[in-house]
């Protein structure tokens, strides 16, 4: 067989459609493939026929795409074949899509050569449509999701996570370190405070090989939690929870490179024909270089090649021998096709078909960009599965249609279903009424109102809602639309959060209760004297209505409604009866009294509270100080009463010793000396003096009966003269 035969056969085994035109715009030559697509017999169209009829036979099959055949054939007559040219020509019916590529021959004519690659294209679609639905399940979660690789370097995260750390996009980019991201964060302010400081050293510190989790407070009041599992492939995972609204969440997805389109169109192919005897009898360059590697030359036999490649590794790990008997046991009598991955790291599809004369053609397709794009939206659909399956949180799919397309273990046990009930296909009204049946949704008759709410739903609208399962558990169920008509249902166990409002709650309407029936009256404030909470008692102590001391208002607003009111007298005195708690109204600890307009008296005290707030107390203090007034007012009449007793106690010992001593002195005188002479005037002098003490008990006597009844007077004889004589 001469080269030019061997040429011709392997051009009309190729299982591509191939034709080749002369400079006049005449048919040379087409092979089998061409025909077979074009759907018409070779003999109709020999060797000679005006290019335009082949170009309507194309158009009237098809092969140019959808439109009107006459002017599609005259299109591509009128197109310019003198330069090389390669594009994707999709057929009338769109079923298939061919790579067209044209060469100019050196006659002047040219060959086209049409490559069915509608398989490659659905593969590449399919594996973009299912790394675009799990990266959207990612995106659309509530919670934070950040993946590290063993190196604590980013590999994906969600918007979530980014709203959460407060990191901007240029933060997260590059695939930076964990501790990278930390000190970006650090350095544009996220860690002021003493403890933000404490969490930041904790969280460089930490051993990302044990689960871990910790929580803070940010600049803006919202809590996040951080939970990080260690990962099987030596990263960690980290999910974080906000409480805040996630309305501003952006698309993650964002930061994915896009599948690179158009790969098909690099793919060169390389041809190698086999003769009857199973040797080589032609091959072209693009299939040795394709085939860089592994060499053969023209007259090798195919069992040769087959073993020297085995040995070299060619086809992959394994005994020599036992891959040389499964590449030796394919029956290249059929056509056939397989994908392999050459040692190299180069991919490989390759076509075998049967030759008419007993021989058979080899047509290989690197393949290679192709099959790492597969192999990459493999792994990152296994990832993004693996860190939907570490959630922490129950996450259905559902398409437009309202089917489940994906879900995580944790989903069906969250939301009640018996294990293995969620799967792909199943819709949502299924899945409730099968709840509904084995109990999932409670007791009757709330879970007929569940199962019908829930049925009516609007789901092209968010929408949360909270229920107790049967087993005790408080559990947050939200359902976000998806811009593909779809949702996303998501459950979160919040038990423990709705069991610790619960109990605040119940401690709060105790502690209500306690302060209503307090005999004084409480108003409590925060750090920047806003109410917290009062009683109805201070309400009325502090001439204000009982709606006044809501929680919330400020100490100045209550203020200016007491001046309002006159409960500091006229407006214009109330600066002067506040005096210096006119700028410092919660100064503590403080303890002053003020009279109402009403006259009750109102003592108020003011003291600090642990957490940097205030409580302040009003006590009516008017009948303690109304008797207060009193003992005072009974302790001065004492205190006067007493001195006048002292007074009076004074007078009387003076007056009384003087009678007494003379009575004394002059008896002592007559029993020392009773001269006659003398007895006389002695005696006298002691009845004088009797007399005189006489008359001062009778004084006495007088006084002690003053404010008695009235008693009369009696009339007391006075010897003038020897009062006189005495003065």
């Amino acid at each position: 067989m001469t080269p030019e035969a061997a040429a011709l056969r392997a051009l009309e085994a190729l299982p591509h459609a191939m034709l080749v035109v002369d400079g006049a715009d005449r048919l040379v030559l087409a092979n089998a493939a061409f025909w077979r697509d074009a759907g018409a017999e070779a003999n109709r169209f020999p060797p000679g026929t005006a290019l335009a009829n082949v170009f309507r036979l194309m158009a009237f099959r098809g092969l140019l795409g959808p439109g009107e055949p006459s002017a599609l054939a005259a299109e591509a007559l009128a197109q310019d074949r003198t330069r090389p040219s390669r594009r994707n020509q999709r057929n009338a019916d769109g079923s298939r899509l061919h790579d067209v590529a044209i060469v100019p021959l050196a006659d002047g004519g040219f060959a086209m050569l049409l490559i069915d690659i509608t398989a490659f294209h659905r593969a590449e679609a399919a594996a973009r449509e299912r790394a675009t639905l799990l990266e959207r399940a990612l995106t659309g979660q509530r919670g934070g999701i950040a993946l590290f690789d063993e190196a604590q370097r980013l590999v994906l995260h969600n918007p979530a996570y980014r709203r959460h750390s407060g990191a901007n996009p240029e933060v997260l980019a590059g695939n930076p370190t964990l501790q990278q991201v930390l000190q970006a964060l650090d350095a544009a302010g996220e860690f002021l405070t003493a403890r933000d400081r404490e969490h930041l050293r904790e969280g460089l510190a930490a051993d990302r090989r044990a689960p871990r989790s910790a929580q803070r407070q940010r600049a803006d009041g919202s809590v996040v939690r951080y939970v990080s599992t260690p990962q099987p492939e030596g990263g960690f995972l980290i999910e974080s929870e906000d409480i805040t609204d996630l309305s501003r969440a952006e698309d993650e997805a964002r930061r994915r490179a896009a599948i690179l389109d158009g790969v098909l169109e690099a793919l060169p192919q390389g041809v190698c024909v086999w003769g009857p005897d199973s040797r080589v009898t032609m091959f072209n360059a693009a299939y040795a270089r394709l085939m860089e590697g592994a060499p053969l030359q023209v007259g090798d036999t195919l069992w040769d090649v087959i073993r020297r490649r085995a040995e070299a590794g060619e086809y992959g790990a394994g005994e020599a021998e036992a891959i040389y008997a499964r590449e030796m046991a394919r029956d290249l009598s059929q056509p056939q096709a397989r994908r392999r991955l050459r040692a190299n790291g180069t991919a490989l599809d390759v076509r075998t078909a049967p030759l008419p004369d007993g021989g058979h053609i080899s047509v290989v397709t690197d393949i290679t960009e192709l099959w790492r794009a597969e192999e990459e939206a493999r792994q990152r659909a296994s990832l993004l599965e693996t860190a939907m399956a570490s959630m922490r949180h129950g996450l259905v799919v559902f398409g437009p249609d309202h089917r489940v397309l994906v879900a995580n273990e944790l989903a069906a046990r969250l939301a009640g279903h018996e294990p293995h009930e969620v799967w792909p296909g199943r819709s949502i009204e299924d899945l409730i009424r099968s709840q509904h049946a084995h109990g999932g949704l409670g007791p009757e008759p709330e879970a007929t109102r569940i199962v019908e709410a829930a049925l009516a739903l609007d789901r092209s609208k968010p929408h949360r809602s909270v229920r107790a399962t049967p087993d005790g558990r408080v559990v947050e169920v939200a359902s976000d639309p998806t811009p593909d008509g779809g949702f996303i249902i998501t459950h979160v166990d919040i038990t423990a959060v709705a069991r610790a409002e619960a109990e605040a709650q119940a401690r709060a309407t105790i502690l209500q209760v306690m302060l209503e029936n307090m005999r004084h009256g409480i108003c409590l404030f925060d750090a920047e004297g806003r109410i917290v909470a009062a009683n109805a008692l201070a309400a009325r102590m502090t001439d204000l209505p009982p709606d006044a001391l809501r929680p919330g208002r400020h100490i100045l607003d209550l203020r200016e409604e007491q001046i309002r009111a006159g409960a500091y007298g006229p407006p214009e005195e109330a600066r002067r009866v506040l005096g210096t708690r006119w700028d410092n109204p919660l100064r503590a600890p403080d303890r002053y009294v003020r009279r109402r307009p009403d006259g009750r008296i109102i003592e108020v005290t003011t003291d600090h509270t642990p957490d940097g707030g205030y409580v302040r107390t009003y006590n009516d203090v008017t009948e303690d100080r109304r008797i207060r007034d009193e003992l005072e007012s009974a302790r001065s009449a004492a205190e006067a009463a007493s001195a006048a007793k002292s007074r009076f106690l004074a007078t009387m010992s003076h007056e009384l010793r003087t009678p007494l001593s003379a009575v004394i002195g002059f008896a002592e005188a007559l029993l020392t000396d009773p001269a006659p002479e003398e007895v006389g005037e002695y005696a006298t002098a002691v009845r004088d003096a009797g007399r005189q003490l006489l008359s001062l008990i009778d004084d006495i006597l007088d006084v002690a009966s003053a404010g008695g009844p009235a008693a009369p007077a009696a009339a007391t004889p006075v010897d003038a003269a020897a009062l006189a004589a005495e003065v």
